[in-house]
């Protein structure tokens, strides 16, 4: 178990906001920051000092898997743990698609806040330790 409080800040991106809110809601209650995005194109702003990020895939401007092939893609985001999280993309190939986009997880909606909270703090604790 990591110590959320030290260093865990989290982006969660979904442009739709009810389910944005829940998601930071149980993130912070379990410890983390959050930041909040609602779009790809913002997303990608904001991911520079972030400790993984929490992806919808059906975004309004770019699909997850590209703002994913895109953080792969920056020397200061390759290693960011990436979490799917999808209603709309849940077949098999859906997965399969987002793994190999870099995705290190994918969680189909409703996702089980004890499922998402094991799921970050494995992927943040095996993180190198990276100072900006």
């Amino acid at each position: 178990m990591i110590d959320r409080t030290q260093h865990s800040v989290v982006l969660v991106v979904d442009d739709n906001e009810a389910t944005r809110y829940s998601t930071a809601r149980n993130l912070r209650a379990a410890g983390f920051n959050v930041v909040q995005a609602s779009a790809g194109a913002e997303a990608l702003e904001l991911v520079e000092f972030v400790s993984a990020v929490i992806l919808d895939v059906h975004l309004p401007d770019l699909l997850g898997f590209e703002v994913c092939r895109l953080l792969r893609s920056k020397a200061t985001t390759a290693d960011l743990p990436v979490v799917y999280v999808s209603a709309m993309y849940v077949s098999e190939s859906d997965q399969q698609a987002g793994m190999q986009a870099g995705g290190n997880a994918y969680l189909v909606s409703p996702v089980d806040p004890e499922a998402m909270l094991a799921t970050l703090d494995h992927l943040i604790g095996d993180r190198p330790t990276v100072t900006h």
